[in-house]
């Protein structure tokens, strides 16, 4: 098959050009719409919940930032 597609001089026959369509549409896996909704609305959950230990560290690390400044803040270099 790599060599009908690298080959600019090969036609496919009729019968043969159904055959692989059918096959590649054979092939194909059914949508199902709730599946792929279930797994959009997982997708999008493990992103929110991604971003709110991001957001959540970020204030942490700010917390503690705040509060070895506080510390030398009186102090001189």
């Amino acid at each position: 098959m790599s060599e009908l597609t690298l080959n600019q001089n090969a036609r496919l026959t009729d019968a043969l050009e159904r055959d692989l369509l059918r096959g590649a549409m054979e092939s194909q896996p059914n949508a199902q719409p709730l599946v792929l909704l279930k797994q959009a609305g997982s997708a999008i959950a493990r992103a929110v919940g991604a971003f709110a230990d991001y957001v959540a560290e970020v204030h942490d690390a700010m917390n503690r930032a705040r509060a070895a400044s506080a510390r030398y803040a009186g102090s001189q270099w």
